[in-house]
């Protein structure tokens, strides 16, 4: 089931998984072609309960698919609504604010659904919102540029903090692969980042689930696995930007996102690498800097990942062992809170709750390192097959035309130097970097991490 094709998933509902628990797809379409747009009069008859329907674009999606789409609604007999996120043509971001704005105009309009005409900003704004005034929505989607289309998450920035929050999944999908190929070549780009961070993401869960017996499936994971490895074969044109290479990579990204359905998780595409990225887009006022695509942010914060899993898994236990000699600082949480409010500034009491979840004494770090040592071989076995050399996925992010430097986003060695030490403490997520940390490791390995971006 996992390698069925993509309309055998969508609106599938699996009860017999390994996992032992059952699977629901909500999103019950995804029209992936050359003219999709026509199909959305069908699709709005089949989701959408009454005529009124309001469309969400801005400056940019409204003339690439947004008109177009509006049209194909109104010729069908549909009063259609357009609502602007950015009525100053203002860079979009999905803030807490934004949604609460949305969330204004749909209880002022009152439609029968939702159309997101954008990529991943505009997506997560209305799936929240479509979520918080129960509205059905289906998106148009006009790059394909990262994962979340299907995905039951949202991420959002809340008082500076991005977070991830539940949230329903469109009900359909609509991707022109001639669309996507008037998007930038670098939206492409960045959903081939975006993609290429599965393996050390799903090396994150596992590693969750081997020290910590957390849930995970197999099925969630293998659903994008093959699509991964069609997009690596079709670089070359991704590269070029060419609606047969990003018809592979868009349903790529979509299987990515129903992946994460199936876990109830972002577990399976965003781990550690993730983690990075969000400090990158959080901290970004700091530098007066403007933050890059999330898929390009993810491609480089990926090589990071699989640098850190690659010395840690030429370790074995009495390796181990020997680097673990060092006395362990103690940290009391009084000394803790101060060092969260004077690494992350005007962050910090936003940060703290998470970082809190994490925290551990002296004894209980000495604890958590003996399971550590316990499960070692354990977890080197089942990580090992999904982990793939940093120089590889370096590799590939070139062919595709992707970002590999973190010069190349505008991140300077301080803010790559900060993210490294300090990304872990912003979610409650077990990742390569708290394992290097927690066996002191993490510091050492600086330099060479670094030196990989």
């Amino acid at each position: 089931m996992a390698h069925a094709h993509l309309r055998d998933l969508l609106g599938s509902e699996i009860d017999d998984c390994p996992c032992g628990q059952p699977h629901r797809i909500p999103t019950m379409e995804a029209v992936l072609q050359t003219g999709a747009i026509s199909q959305l009069p069908r699709l709005a008859d089949r989701f959408f309960s009454g005529a009124p329907v309001l469309c969400v674009v801005d400056v940019n999606t409204w003339p690439v698919a947004g008109k177009a789409a509006a049209s194909a609604l109104r010729s069908h007999g549909r009063r259609v609504t357009m609502h602007r996120l950015d009525p100053q043509s203002e860079p979009v971001h999905a803030d807490r604010e934004t949604v609460d704005a949305l969330v204004a105009a749909i209880n002022d309009h009152n439609p029968a659904g939702l159309l997101a005409v954008g990529s991943g900003t505009i997506n997560d704004i209305c799936k929240s919102a479509a979520t918080v005034t129960d509205r059905p929505l289906i998106t148009v989607a006009t790059a394909a540029s990262m994962n979340g289309y299907p995905s039951a998450i949202s991420a959002l920035t809340d008082r500076g903090v991005k977070v991830t929050e539940p949230c329903r999944p469109p009900m359909a999908i609509i991707a022109d692969p001639d669309i996507l190929a008037t998007a930038p070549p670098r939206m492409g780009a960045a959903g081939f980042g975006d993609l290429l961070s599965k393996n050390a993401s799903t090396a994150d869960w596992l590693v969750g689930h081997v020290l910590f017996d957390e849930y995970f499936c197999g099925f969630s994971a293998a659903v994008a696995e093959a699509a991964v490895n069609r997009c690596v074969d079709n670089a070359e044109r991704i590269r070029a930007n060419l609606p047969d290479g990003l018809a592979v990579l868009m349903e790529a990204l979509l299987r990515s996102g129903i992946s994460m359905v199936l876990a109830g998780s972002s577990s399976p595409a965003s781990g550690g690498e993730h983690l990075i990225s969000h400090l990158w887009d959080m901290t970004a006022h700091w530098h007066g800097r403007t933050p890059s695509l999330h898929g390009e942010q993810t491609g480089v914060t990926t090589l990071m990942s699989l640098g850190l899993y690659e010395k840690l898994l030429a370790l074995d236990v009495d390796g181990l062992r020997r680097r673990m000699r060092d006395k362990l600082l103690e940290t009391t949480p009084t000394d803790f809170d101060a060092f969260i409010g004077i690494h992350f500034r005007d962050l910090g009491d936003a940060v703290r709750p998470f970082a809190r979840q994490k925290y551990l004494d002296g004894e209980s770090l000495e604890r958590r390192r003996e399971l550590i040592l316990s499960r070692w071989e354990q977890l080197r076995d089942a990580v090992r097959p999904v982990v793939i050399p940093a120089a590889d996925s370096r590799s590939y992010l070139k062919t595709a035309g992707a970002v590999c430097r973190a010069i190349d986003l505008g991140i300077s060695r301080e803010e790559l130097t900060f993210a490294y030490r300090y990304a872990r403490w912003i979610r409650n997520r077990y990742t390569v970097m708290d394992l290097a940390a927690e066996l002191n490791l993490l510091e050492g390995w600086e330099e060479i991490i670094l030196n990989l971006v």
